[in-house]
């Protein structure tokens, strides 16, 4: 070889290292700016954690001592700021969600107390004996939780604990091999010896009494084998029980049996109740062609199909079209009063107007022969406590479901704003006090509620 292609050669490759390695360098230095960037935003969102922590705490010692309803509903909206705070901060760190369970329920459970307590201490005239002693009980866990973290804070600024492992590089180029013990397993001693948490009855979706509440139209029915399943699921479809078999159970608040089989064309699955054998939901798994009905035919065939099932007490309220299947809500009906507890789904395709989907959970935990309050408040008066910028267009009684899962009698009213928006207002028959807002979103493909 010539002399001047060898000096290329090396050239070349010379020229091809240095551009590797200003690469290699950059990637590099990104990689640690990135890992440090990582360790700055994990340390922040601890010390937020403390700090709202911290704050939540003293704001729930100082709830004990006040007198003024006026003051102790505006300390309770600020414990729930302090727990949404303390949430955000936990969504932000690296760890496990079983490293600090018990410390998201607790300040969750804090959070949404607080909040209803907001809403009542003011017109209820101050704290109850047992809402105060529910304080005193957070107040007391609170504290101790705000502790362990302090002590955690003071061992990470020592260096005693670190709160992510490796940083990789950045660990590595600063003695990162010997690390002190990570802040995560130090969570989780605190967790293994997390107080017990206090009973909270109130109306809330963290209330002891949501944890106790049974499926109500199951209670007293007895229990079906897999073989009464595969004849509730096949009689409910309108097939022999030879095209399903039972592929499973499912466990939770209402355990059920599940079936699978392909029926009129699609791969469907049941989940039917073992106490009872009710049919607790329907999915088909096939894709939907294109539309042969209308959204009026749809509702037409929706309502046939609950006619045939036995629910002859349930009406239409609102429906949906989505790619190609029309998701029409039906809820029962009680001499006149809508129960919107009592809810139940049905999917309709629109290609062949077979069954996609159905579910009747509120239906199946809800339903139960009430007896509804007298009406206390009128409508004329229920009409009174609206906001003067709405315009009533209809008025409807109805039982809503409160966030912690107990029912409301209520007057219903369709409003409309200056604007045209349109909202549903619930405003409680017994009390007087508004209930609920909701806004109904309308297009050509049916009505959403939010």
């Amino acid at each position: 070889m010539k002399k001047r292609p060898v000096v290329r050669v090396i050239t070349f490759l010379t020229a091809a290292l240095v551009v590797a390695g200003v690469f290699a360098v950059g990637n590099t230095r990104r990689a640690i700016a990135l890992e440090r960037y990582a360790r700055s935003a994990t340390e922040r969102a601890f010390d937020d954690l403390v700090t709202s922590v911290s704050e939540l705490s003293n704001d729930l010692e100082k709830s004990q001592y006040l007198a003024d309803p006026a003051l102790e509903s505006a300390l309770c909206t600020q414990i729930f700021g302090r727990a949404m705070t303390a949430q955000m901060a936990m969504s932000a760190l690296p760890y496990a969600s079983q490293e600090l369970e018990q410390t998201a329920s607790f300040v969750a459970r804090v959070g949404d107390y607080a909040n209803t307590l907001a809403r009542t201490v003011g017109s209820s005239g101050g704290y109850s004996e047992e809402e105060l002693a529910n304080l005193q009980s957070l107040a007391q866990t609170a504290s101790v939780m705000k502790l362990n973290l302090q002590d955690m804070q003071a061992r990470v600024t020592e260096g005693a604990l670190t709160l992510e492992e490796g940083y990789g590089m950045a660990a590595a180029g600063a003695g990162g091999e010997d690390q002190p013990p990570l802040a995560g397993e130090a969570l989780q001693s605190i967790e293994q010896e997390f107080p017990e948490l206090p009973s909270l009855i109130y109306d809330g979706p963290f209330s002891e009494t949501m944890s106790e509440q049974k499926a109500l139209y199951l209670q007293g029915k007895d229990r079906v084998n897999k073989e009464g399943a595969r004849k509730a699921a096949a009689a409910f479809m309108g097939t022999d029980p030879a095209d399903l078999e039972v592929i499973g159970q499912r466990e939770g608040d209402v355990p059920c049996w599940i079936c699978s089989g392909r029926i009129h064309g699609g791969e469907y699955t049941i989940a039917v109740t073992r106490q009872g054998g009710e049919i607790w939901s329907v999915i088909c798994d096939r894709p939907v062609g294109e539309r042969s009905y209308s959204i009026r035919q749809g509702l037409d065939m929706a309502e046939d199909y609950m006619r045939t099932w036995g629910f002859d007490d349930m009406e239409e309220s609102y429906h949906s079209l989505s790619d190609g299947v029309l998701l029409v809500n039906f809820e029962y009906r009680e001499d006149g009063v809508r129960c919107y507890p009592d809810l139940v789904k049905v999917g309709v395709a629109l290609d062949n107007g077979n069954l996609m989907s159905y579910d009747a959970q509120g239906y199946i935990n809800a339903h139960t022969e009430r007896e509804l309050p007298e009406v206390a408040v009128s409508e004329e008066d229920a009409r009174a406590a609206l906001s003067p910028s709405l315009t009533v267009t209809d008025h409807a009684m109805a039982v809503i479901p409160s966030a912690g899962g107990e029912e409301r009698l209520c007057h219903e009213f369709l409003c409309e704003s200056e604007a045209g928006d349109r909202y549903l207002m619930y405003v409680n028959a017994v009390t007087g006090q508004e209930e609920k807002i909701l806004i109904l979103l309308e297009d050509d493909g049916g009505t959403l509620t939010i």
